[in-house]
């Protein structure tokens, strides 16, 4: 602790000589930001949440041919509108990364060599649909950043082929998905970040009153968001749907660590000349806002830790962790070097006059004089109502009071907690990866619509990739036969298509005896069908489910294929295996959410570690915690009573709630144990004390938090909405539990311990005595 507190004094010393080359520092690594912020790429959809998996490679790089549809509905046989789907087909046929393109104007020239002009002549070739389709089929083994110009070059091409008036032409599909889905990430992060300012900068106009340039504490955190936009650039984090929520909660915790900063500077700049003032408010604050930081930094770090080997939760944890240690170093290489050449060519008494209005206000300022630290003054009355507000005093009685029943307060607490958990198991979920996104996105309603018009589309197909050698042996054709009459019978399942069923169909209905046989037939099959069931030495099953699955039901499904699987019994050196991203991320995503206790235990235990080693005290390193556990039970309430469901964002949230609200307990039991070192002051007064000087301080401080994390209540995706007002909700409640919580576990928890002490010595004294 002392070297912390030398180490920041240290600091303090140097930005106070030195703050324009602070200042230089902090905008060369600004300039620096800028750079990885351009090489930031997005990720979205089920992609975000599959990680690693040599399978899904091998999958992806042989069969995973993601594709554009074209949904074309009106005059479909018209020879204008054929003519269009010609030009169309053409021009995205020679797109780069494009395999091919299917298109009814395909058969129409294959018969007649040319787009006829008489609408009879293609009737009788494509009859007399209303909709057609045409699907534009990419490499296998593209990624999302690939697949986009490929969308982009279909929305020109379907602009240059000049369809007729009162044709309706939809583009959609995975890549249509995907580009829209990453424009809306971009638009969205910029949104909320503009909302996360703005909130804040009310919120820092009404309530951070009393002190010279306080807004100045916005410069510093949009300062430490660019710095975190250059660290993922650098560091390879994409931007996905998760991700976009990390900035206002950056903002709302930043936020924090600059008005400790800023609050404390200008205490100590009543009572010292700027030279010493910054010095000894930055050994005095920054300890304590270090430890905070790294407390939030740890409970992110659980959230990485329990989720290895899924993309998403491991993207938001590296950006939170990101996040909070560079706005905690954008207030000591922004904030403080301009307060202190503000201070320094404006003098110290130079306040802003409408602030100095409302200075009669502050807990810690005399009504008749200038604030004097708290923490260096003597206290008689704890309750003195001449020096502290009415919310101040208030928050004191309420403290003492509560302190005074412990066993009480603590017992209502667990009585609350453990109906918390029992009503966490009632909660809904939120699994579906279409359930994050706007329901009404554009792309997503298109893609909906092509479902309705195809029966559901890839949304309903799931992989098996079949490896081994010998994959056209007639057994393995025959082992494939008895996989789908298995796999049919089984529920949710409504279809499989294999190589065998491909054969047989280019056979008359027959497997041949040979693998010469087999080879022949293939040799016979157009080179662009047999590559959907053939492929660099593997094979491709697609298994067909029920349309409109619940997450539940996909879980069901899947087990059911892998059952069918094992029971057809495969033979001896083949080896069938279900992927896909569409079999993959459900599981990943329900375990994740299942999970969410082992996070938030991972949480717990990261903090206690932390703070065990700063103060190497076991009671110090427990008190601070114990709120945070009531809270972790409390919020299922809350969200049992608001219906928000349990997503894998929201999982995580019990190891945030244990970092972030670790800050508030840990100041309140810091100035506890100051107050009761005072001569002649009792544990009930110190309590009083504390929750009196130090509680409206935390209350503004984590109000000006919720005005951060609000902004995530309006972002347009789901998840974040219903994060944000969990967030917004854990946060007051986390405020709760350090003021009515906290009091009577310090003067347990003391109580206990100096009583052990006794009795340690007690038994020292009588074996010395003894001997």
């Amino acid at each position: 602790m002392h070297t912390l507190r030398t180490l920041f004094r240290t600091i303090g010393h140097e930005i106070q000589a030195h703050p324009v080359a602070t200042l230089l520092i902090a905008a060369v690594l600004l300039f620096t930001a800028f750079g990885g912020a351009a090489q930031i790429t997005s990720v979205t959809g089920d992609a975000a949440f599959t990680g690693e998996n040599p399978t899904l490679e091998t999958f992806d790089d042989a069969f995973d041919r993601g594709s554009i549809s074209v949904m074309v509905r009106g005059e479909t046989t018209d020879p204008a509108t054929l003519s269009a789907i010609a030009r169309f087909d053409d021009r995205m046929s020679s797109v780069e990364d494009v395999a091919y393109v299917s298109s009814p104007a395909d058969r129409v020239r294959a018969e007649y060599g040319r787009i006829p002009d008489s609408q009879e002549k293609i009737e009788r070739v494509i009859g007399t649909p209303d909709t057609v389709f045409v699907q534009v089929v990419f490499d296998p083994g593209l990624s999302q950043a690939e697949t986009r110009p490929i969308y982009t070059e279909a929305l020109n091409a379907e602009e240059w082929a000049r369809f007729p008036v009162g044709v309706d032409v939809i583009i959609t599909g995975s890549a249509a998905f995907s580009a829209q889905l990453s424009e809306l990430i971009g638009q969205s992060t910029n949104q909320l970040l503009g909302l996360a300012v703005g909130l804040m900068i009310v919120a820092l106009f009404f309530l951070f009153r009393g002190v010279r340039l306080r807004l100045l504490p916005i410069v510093a955190v949009f300062t430490g968001v660019l710095y975190t936009f250059g660290a993922i650039g650098y560091a390879g984090v994409p931007n996905s749907t998760l991700t976009s929520s990390v900035f206002p909660i950056l903002i709302g915790l930043g936020i924090d660590y600059s008005v400790q900063f800023h609050e404390r500077y200008e205490e100590e700049l009543e009572r010292h000349e700027p030279r010493e003032a910054l010095p000894r408010a930055l050994s005095g604050i920054g300890p304590p806002v270090f430890i905070a930081m790294l407390a939030a930094a740890l409970g992110f770090g659980a959230t990485w830790v329990s989720t290895l080997g899924t993309p998403a939760f491991v993207w938001f944890a590296q950006t939170s962790i990101f996040g909070v240690l560079l706005t905690f170093l954008a207030g000591v290489l922004v904030l403080l070097p301009i307060l202190t050449l503000y201070a320094r060519y404006r003098g110290p008494d130079d306040a802003d006059e409408s602030d100095s209005q409302q200075s009669d206000t502050d807990e810690t300022e005399s009504a008749d004089g200038p604030r004097v630290d708290p923490a260096e003054r003597e206290v008689t009355d704890p309750t003195d109502s001449e020096r502290v507000g009415v919310v101040g005093r208030t928050l004191g009685r309420m403290s003492r009071t509560l302190a005074a029943n412990p066993g009480i307060v603590l017992l209502v607490a667990l009585l609350l907690m453990g109906a918390g958990f029992q009503a966490g198991q009632g909660l809904d979920t939120l699994a579906d990866t279409e359930g994050f996104v706007p329901q009404d996105l554009p792309a997503y309603v298109d893609l909906q619509q092509f479902r309705a018009q195809t029966g559901g589309g890839a949304a309903v197909q799931y992989d098996v990739l079949v490896t081994g050698s010998d994959l056209t042996n007639p057994a393995v054709l025959h082992w494939m036969e008895q996989f789908e009459q298995v796999a049919v019978g089984a529920p949710l399942i409504q279809g499989v298509d294999s190589p065998a069923t491909l054969v047989a169909e280019h056979n008359g209905g027959e497997i041949p005896e040979t693998q010469t046989g087999v080879e022949r037939v293939l040799a016979d099959v157009p080179a662009q069908e047999r590559a959907n069931y053939y492929n660099d030495g593997v094979a491709h099953i697609t298994v067909i489910g029920a349309q409109d699955m619940t997450t539940g039901e996909t879980l069901s499904f899947i087990s059911n294929v892998n059952d069918a699987i094992a029971f057809s019994n495969p033979p001896p050196g083949v080896d069938p295996t279900l992927t896909g991203t569409a079999a993959i991320t459900p599981p990943s995503i329900v375990d994740q959410i299942e999970s969410r206790n082992v996070t938030t235990g991972l949480g717990v235990l990261f903090v206690f570690g932390l703070l065990l080693l700063y103060y190497r005290n076991l009671v110090k390193a427990v008190a601070p915690l114990v709120p945070m556990l009531f809270v972790i039970g409390w919020q299922n309430l809350y969200m049992a009573a608001l219906d928000i469901p349990v997503s894998p964002l929201g999982a995580s949230l019990g190891a945030m709630t244990v970092g972030i609200g670790a800050e508030y307990t840990i100041i309140v039991m810091e100035r506890y144990y100051e107050e009761k070192a005072r001569p002649g002051s009792s544990k009930l007064d110190a309590v009083e004390t504390a929750a009196t000087r130090v509680g409206k301080a935390i209350s503004v401080s984590g109000m000006t938090t919720v005005f951060g994390f609000s902004a995530l209540t309006l972002s347009p995706f789901p998840i974040l909405g219903d994060f944000g007002y969990l967030t917004v909700g854990v946060i007051f409640l986390t405020l709760v539990a350090a003021l009515a919580t906290l009091p009577p576990t310090l003067i347990l928890l003391d109580t206990t311990a100096e009583r052990l002490r006794s009795l340690f010595e007690r038994s020292r004294g009588g074996d010395v005595t003894a001997r």
